[in-house]
């Protein structure tokens, strides 16, 4: 998340120093692989993990039961992820201020969230 919050930062910099009229920032796409790799490393090692781990400690009759588990987690946390967002939507659009989530990304603050 650092590093998302980081290149977010320099995009964000880029595009206001740059004042295009489309709002594009002159940065290469590729400023995005580093947070993208990370975030990819870490997932496949968490399901890895917690499937490996369901699979070892659940009875032999329970296996199918570990991989829905995993189902319906990720389920909750996309549930609690939308909830998330809407809750900044909400608490950081006052004020006159734009909220962090914007429509305009560059008006918003990505590297808050």
């Amino acid at each position: 998340m650092i590093v998302a919050a980081m290149v977010e930062k320099k995009r964000r910099d880029t595009a206001t120093s740059h004042h295009r009229p489309d709002g594009v920032a002159p940065l290469s796409v590729m400023w995005l692989a580093p947070q993208l790799i990370l975030m990819a490393f870490a997932e496949a090692f968490n399901l890895l993990g917690l499937l490996e781990f369901y699979y070892k400690e659940f009875p032999d009759n329970m296996k199918s039961m570990s991989t829905a588990m995993f189902c319906v987690m990720a389920g909750v946390a996309n549930y609690l992820s939308s909830a998330s967002v809407t809750t900044v939507h909400k608490v950081t659009g006052k004020h006159g201020q734009p909220n962090w989530l914007a429509a305009n990304i560059n008006a918003g603050r990505v590297d808050y969230f």
